[in-house]
């Protein structure tokens, strides 16, 4: 990790430059794919302004502070990065956790576009409709009820919001709807 610095209107003793090593310690503890820390201390008349940026592979984080202490003004700017850092990898493991969703989808809208085959046997089935492809956003047994009563459609495939799973609702004869869950064993 590289760690940058630099006063404007302050000089930079050895005792601040230890407590930006110790900050820069702090943060890279909790987050090690750091590649770069840069600080930049300023003094205007009564007050001390400190400014993070960590620089990472993907991402980078930028916190100021402005105090009345130079140590505290770095403090509250590590502080600042640290929140961001938490909230940065909740929302990666969020999206984690979500990966089923993904596959999900993209098992349901596959990148190469199938046409029906023509079958030479009398028995077979003719397909007279091409694959239709959906990417619905996840949703509840009732919003789903709601869509498909305005879509006047026979059926809804959707994502259910709290299994992840693929089900399917349907408008039968007495206006009632009928609903099929998937059971994977």
């Amino acid at each position: 990790m590289k760690v940058t610095y630099s006063g404007h209107n302050l000089k930079i003793t050895d005792d601040i430059y230890a407590y930006i090593l110790k900050r820069a310690d702090k943060i890279e503890s909790r987050f090690g794919d750091m590649q770069e820390l840069n600080v930049i201390l300023k003094s205007e008349k009564h007050r001390f302004d400190a400014e993070m940026i960590v620089t990472a592979p993907r991402v980078s984080f930028f916190a100021k502070s402005e105090t009345d202490e130079v140590l505290s003004a770095l403090d509250s700017a590590t502080n600042k990065i640290v929140s961001q850092i938490r909230r940065y990898k909740d929302r990666v493991k969020d999206r984690r956790h979500n990966a089923p969703h993904r596959e999900v989808v993209a098992q349901l809208n596959p990148d190469d576009e199938t046409t029906p085959t023509e079958v030479d046997t009398p028995d077979a089935p003719v397909i007279v409709a091409t694959q239709e492809k959906f990417a619905s956003k996840p949703m509840t047994v009732a919003e789903a009820a709601t869509e498909l009563h305005a879509s006047n459609a026979a059926f809804l495939l959707f994502l259910n919001a709290e299994t992840r799973q693929v089900n399917l609702l349907y408008q039968m004869t007495q206006g009632t709807y009928g609903w099929v869950e998937p059971l994977f064993a």
